[in-house]
């Protein structure tokens, strides 16, 4: 939210500019504006196109409605015509009586109520000044934002690597509890294997269910989704895209690995990358 407020002078009126952005795939503004202003929409929406790049933003702006008031003015040389026609007249026909201030204001046009382009121009300056601070503070919240997104999903990721190299560490012991389990099983039913045979199984189901290649590939997702984030034009649609390479190798070894620690592992990204995803849609 972008906020800011002042006193127009010399009208003496508050102005209240509140700017509220919420994530959209677009930019889409709703400006409420007063009368006074109701004639330079385009030119605040031109204000906001120039900072922002995206969301969807409530513009309100209130105002006093003295500020569009007319200005009172003086006509001065009708004034002093009245004063030397009424001194005339005093002198002509020896009347008596003084002219008061009541009297100077009660004759028809002395007073005048006028709005001048001059005065719209200089309210509309003074506008534009209340609206430009809205809008920088509404940027510098967002920037605050952006910096704790990037920080959260620093975060993210650093888990999801940590929790591969936890899945790469169980892959060993997987292996041995697979041969284990063949040896184990050879002796309870029986049977005389041959040595070379085992070896051969053993590698098969190795090859099977090696994950190798998904581990690699998912630790590189994660450096690329790091080095993107140091790069300010990155979109958010670059890193959703990565996030979603990510979900496919995770699946996959989930699927190859056969395994209850591994699988639970695996459950651990897919749950850190959907937080992913859902964080950078709100990546500008």
């Amino acid at each position: 939210m972008g906020r800011a407020e002042a006193v127009l002078l010399p009208w003496n009126s508050r102005i209240v500019v509140d700017i509220r952005s919420v994530n959209h795939k677009y930019l889409e503004m709703m400006p409420r504006l007063p009368f006074a202003l109701a004639g330079h929409e385009s030119e605040i929406r031109d204000m906001v196109r120039r900072r922002v790049s995206r969301g969807y933003l409530q513009l309100q702006v209130t105002m006093d409605e003295t500020a569009d008031a007319p200005t009172l003015a003086l006509d001065k040389r009708l004034v002093h015509d009245y004063l030397k026609l009424t001194r005339e007249l005093q002198t002509k026909y020896k009347l008596p009586g003084q002219v008061d201030i009541n009297t100077i204001l009660a004759y028809p046009g002395v007073v005048t109520a006028e709005k001048s382009e001059r005065n719209r121009i200089r309210l509309w300056h003074q506008c534009k000044r209340v609206i430009s601070q809205a809008l920088t503070r509404l940027v510098k919240m967002k920037q605050a934002e952006g910096a704790n997104l990037v920080r959260d999903l620093r975060k993210r990721v650093t888990r999801i690597q940590r929790v591969v190299h936890q899945i790469e560490q169980r892959v060993p012991k997987r292996l041995r509890e697979r041969r284990k389990n063949l040896l184990t099983q050879l002796k309870e039913l029986k049977v005389e294997a041959d040595p070379k045979r085992i070896l051969e199984e053993v590698a098969f189901i190795t090859e099977k269910v090696d994950i190798h290649e998904e581990c690699v590939r998912l630790k590189s997702h994660c450096s690329m989704f790091l080095k993107a984030l140091r790069v300010a034009s990155t979109s958010g649609k670059k890193l959703d895209f990565i996030a979603q390479e990510m979900l496919r190798e995770t699946d996959t070894i989930a699927a190859k690995a056969r395994d209850i620690v591994i699988s639970r592992r695996a459950i651990e990204i897919k749950g850190e990358i959907e937080k992913l995803k859902e964080q950078v849609r709100n990546v500008e």
